[in-house]
């Protein structure tokens, strides 16, 4: 059923922009990382994440559940449309990886874990990384 769970979440929100069904899928509010967070923030940030990514696209490479955990490797594309911190608009098309870790429980993800190669992202956008002095 976890499984399950996190399919639609990545099929239906991720890649069919059905932000309302986020109640459906989240308790709320739900642990994010080591944080607190709100359905209505993670609404929030899919609006703000479209504003700069345009037809983003995830794929499930890799799966593995067992009782009320999930783990997702993924590998996403998007094209750039908007600012990303203080990179500007590119048009370019980008993809990356990523993980997801959930722990569901009653049908409802309870906690979200995740990392993605920003890195990789921002080396895609042409974008300079500077290492901090000092």
């Amino acid at each position: 059923m976890a499984l399950e769970v996190v399919r639609r979440l990545v099929g239906q929100v991720w890649n069919g922009g059905q932000l309302d069904l986020l109640p459906e899928l989240f308790t709320d509010p739900f642990d994010h990382g080591g944080r607190q967070d709100t359905v209505a923030g993670l609404r929030q940030w899919h609006i703000d994440e479209a504003l700069t990514w345009a037809n983003s696209r995830y794929e499930i490479v890799d799966e593995v559940a067992g009782g009320d955990r999930v783990a997702l490797r993924w590998q996403a594309t998007a094209r750039q449309v908007g600012p990303w911190g203080p990179v500007a608009p590119t048009g370019r098309e980008v993809t990356w990886a990523g993980v997801h870790f959930f722990t569901v429980q009653a049908g409802r993800i309870t906690g979200m874990w995740a990392m993605g190669d920003v890195f990789g992202k921002a080396m895609q956008l042409g974008a300079q990384i500077v290492p901090p002095n000092g």
